[in-house]
């Protein structure tokens, strides 16, 4: 016997690298992937459901800016309707009696007040500027001081006090973005804006940008219908100033915009000298989008951001929790595979190393149970993420709103599959080890249990376009149903996956002492030097590269279980080229004989199948290939 070199020894190798095989990097590289994926899924679903809710609180504060104004513009129609009811000469009482009506400090905050500017020709200046002095303001004057052909000064301002006494007599017309603005509304006979101004109302303390909006008051008995019809006719103008800061506080009511950042800028400009309004923190926000808004015939723009109280709401502990159990159970499963790996390396050195026989079959044995018995006790650990994961693909399926989000997804289920598959068959490899799965019989139909089991195949077998048969014989057996039928399908699962064209039958026959079942293929077949590999954990004929989408190489290991722990006897018939029979020998009577036969078998699996020879011969005798 040739010794194995030191270094080509399984117990040889560095047993402290977490990673020491292929199948521990595949693992291991698809449950980071499914992590990763999971992780940038959930990331992107929260980014776009806060930038969803960002948009839609923008949406509600353009739409609080735009409501508000509207409101404003139907107070002044409210003031030229009364002006208008009083044929253009209500007096001071009347004006102070519909503002103090509308209680515009309640009802309309961040408004500096409701006017009347009286139009004057340059002829009736004196007798005007008399009339109000005989009111009791003897100090009245219309300023700025100055000839032009009309002036227009304001006579009715309320309320009538503080900041307001400032615009009393102030001419309005005398200044250019003033008069453009009242000349349109008086054409127009709409609402007009200003541009960002200084009030006559600001002193030298708290100064705020401003603007104001005009209604003309036409004489009603006069004709309107064009442009200079509605100039000769115009008795003055309804008005009201706002100062802005004063204006945005009362839109933005205390709690209801502290989770956004703005800047209001009067035109489509977002230079400094436009800013009418700001209100911002010190950060680079996450969202923002600029929105406009029509102000009586002026564009003023809305900059919203994301402030730091929104981002705090946007959730990113549950993309974290993903993250960080994805990597725990890819260690786990690292962990499981190493495990199953590092005892079939110890089988393979029993293999190879006769004389230390009886001590490695112990090591390995006393290495299986331990490694049997961890996978018993972890099953539900492992199982319990894997299922968590997977309830989180699905919810994040069902979120998934555009085609590359929906193929991402596919693809994370296809590899979250793929895993679970893998541990769901290492978890029932190590219960039968550890014998937690115990024998249930029962008397069962054995032709309905066959029709039953055959109705799940037939389409399988239909779409890969073979045929399926079923010979089924009309006996009652007793043994446990489901180690059963696992046997039966996981033998009819190997034939369809090895057979590419012909036919794959399902058949029993009754015998003195046993009833057989049957499954037969038209396959490859399994050549003479592989016959004794083929019941072995992880061993697939015609998969040398280890492709695990075709499967782990556990079914017929699994099959060989479970006929070893009920007792039956499994046989295989086969020559290259000629397919394959498998036989389950089930016995007609019942006392369950798996422990007996067990320590009769020599090599684990001796018992469950004919050596390479007598497979040969038996396959040789057979007429039914």
């Amino acid at each position: 016997m040739i010794p194995t070199p030191p270094g080509d020894r399984p117990h040889d190798r560095p047993q402290g690298r977490p990673l020491r095989s292929w199948e521990s990097w595949v693992v291991f590289g698809l449950s980071l992937l499914l992590t990763g994926l999971a992780w940038w899924l959930l990331s992107d679903q929260n980014d776009r459901l806060a930038h969803a809710r960002f948009q839609a609180r923008a949406g509600d504060l353009t739409s609080d800016v735009a409501s508000r104004l509207g409101a404003y513009e139907q107070m002044l129609h409210g003031g030229v309707a009364m002006m208008n009811a009083a044929g253009g000469r209500a007096s001071r009482e009347e004006w102070r009696t519909y503002v103090s009506g509308l209680h515009v400090e309640d009802r309309y905050p961040g408004i500096q007040g409701i006017g009347y500017a009286k139009r004057v020709v340059a002829a009736d200046l004196e007798m005007h500027e008399a009339i109000i002095r005989a009111e009791g303001f003897y100090s009245y004057d219309v300023t700025p001081h100055g000839v032009r052909p009309e002036y227009f000064p304001v006579v009715y301002i309320e309320p009538f006090a503080s900041r307001n006494l400032r615009a009393f007599g102030y001419d309005m017309h005398s200044e250019p973005m003033r008069r453009a603005t009242m000349e349109r509304a008086r054409d127009t006979g709409s609402p007009s804006a200003t541009g960002k101004l200084r009030l006559v109302q600001e002193t030298d303390s708290d100064v705020q940008p401003g603007f104001l909006i005009y209604l003309p008051v036409y004489d009603q008995r006069r004709p309107l219908a064009t442009a200079a019809d509605r100039h000769a006719a115009l008795l003055g103008f309804v008005y009201s100033p706002f100062r802005m800061h004063d204006l945005m506080r009362a839109i933005l009511k205390p709690g209801s915009a502290d989770d956004l950042d703005l800047q209001l800028y009067d035109g489509t400009s977002t230079e400094p000298d436009a800013l009418l309004f700001e209100k911002s923190s010190i950060h680079h926000p996450r969202f923002q989008e600029s929105r406009h808004i029509d102000v009586f015939g002026r564009r003023w723009t809305l900059r919203i951001a994301s402030a730091p109280a929104f981002e705090a709401g946007i959730d990113h502990a549950t993309p974290r929790a993903v993250l960080v159990a994805g990597v725990i159970i890819a260690l786990l499963l690292v962990t499981v595979v190493n495990s199953v790996l590092q005892d079939r390396n110890r089988m393979a050195e029993l293999r190879r190393s006769y004389h230390a026989l009886a001590r490695a079959r112990a090591e390995a044995e006393e290495a299986n149970a331990a490694k049997s018995r961890f996978l018993a006790a972890a099953s539900h650990d492992l199982r319990q993420p894997l299922q968590t994961l997977g309830i989180y693909l699905h919810m994040i399926g069902e979120r998934a709103d555009t085609p590359t989000a929906v193929k991402l997804v596919d693809s994370a289920r296809d590899a979250f599959e793929a895993t679970q598959r893998m541990l769901n068959s290492l978890m029932d490899i190590a219960m039968l080890e550890t014998g937690v799965i115990r024998p249930q019989l029962t008397e069962i139909d054995l032709p309905a249990f066959l029709a039953r089991i055959s109705e799940d195949i037939r389409m399988e077998a239909a779409d890969k376009g073979l045929a399926f048969r079923v010979v089924s014989c009309n006996v009652r057996v007793t043994t446990d149903p489901s180690m059963l039928e696992r046997i039966v399908r996981n033998l009819l699962s190997n034939a369809l996956k090895y057979t590419r064209t012909g036919t794959i039958r399902l058949a029993c026959r009754v015998g003195a002492e046993f009833v057989a079942i049957k499954v037969q293929d038209t396959g490859p077949g399994i050549p003479q030097d592989r016959m004794h590999l083929i019941f072995e954990d992880f061993y697939q004929i015609g998969n040398p590269e280890r492709d695990r989408r075709k499967g782990l190489g556990l079914g017929l290991a699994t099959v060989a279980r479970l006929t070893r722990l009920l007792g039956y006897r499994l046989r295989v018939l086969s020559r290259p080229g000629r397919g394959a029979i498998f036989m389950v020998e089930v016995p007609r009577d019942a006392r369950p004989t798996a422990a007996k036969e067990a320590k009769a078998d020599e090599g684990g699996e001796a018992g469950l199948q004919p050596s390479p020879a007598s497979s040969a011969r038996s396959a040789s005798n057979s007429s039914t290939m």
